[in-house]
């Protein structure tokens, strides 16, 4: 399988919103990751509401430079969006950032992970990840981090916990389970998993 990795651009943004805006109610555009929500009953009504924000907001970041994220293609098939950047570049990394200090800035998080319908199941992920290494290599990331959750908490949540990606996918493309994710809770339970590259 030929994968290649594009970084999220003004160039490639209709693929990215083609993954992103399509949510229950309204557009995420995963831009979540960027802003500070005092709770999520306001995170779903700015979905709702405003979706544009959202979009705007990612825009603007890609605009200004920012590592938002890689769209990933096979051929000229879209199959997947990963959030993934420097740990510095995304507001809701800034416990983890706080926590190690000045080597956040050659670590990459990935946020959020989202397989196209029609490449779900196939076991891509660890192929797309084996694929990020290569590429943040390029970027000069020392570090790759993923955050999911674990398999207790998709036991109880079912499809409402696999936006992350799984554990199995980053375990087979080398990462390590490295200690519990800060925001890991009862009934919620996540890790951190890491690579070098």
């Amino acid at each position: 399988m030929n994968i290649r990795i594009e970084k999220l651009s003004e160039k490639n943004f209709k693929d990215y919103e083609s993954l992103t805006c399509r949510q229950a109610h309204g557009g995420c555009y995963c831009s979540f990751w960027h802003q500070k929500w005092t709770s999520m009953a306001d995170w779903e009504k700015c979905q709702k509401e405003t979706p544009e924000k959202n979009r705007q907001l990612v825009f603007e970041k890609v605009r200004s430079g920012f590592h938002v994220g890689v769209l990933v293609y096979q051929d000229s098939d879209l199959i997947a969006w990963l959030s993934v950047g420097p740990l510095p570049e995304f507001y809701w990394t800034w416990k983890r950032v706080a926590l190690i200090g000045e080597a956040a800035k050659d670590i990459a998080g990935i946020t959020c992970f989202t397989i196209t319908e029609k490449f779900r199941g196939q076991g891509l992920q660890s192929k797309i990840l084996e694929t990020l290494k290569s590429y943040g290599k390029e970027q000069g990331w020392k570090k790759i981090e993923g955050y999911p959750f674990d398999a207790s908490a998709i036991e109880k949540h079912k499809q409402d916990v696999l936006w992350p990606g799984i554990t199995k996918g980053f375990e087979q493309a080398g990462f390590s389970k490295i200690a519990p994710h800060w925001l890991s809770a009862p009934e919620w339970e996540r890790s951190i998993y890491s690579v070098d590259v």
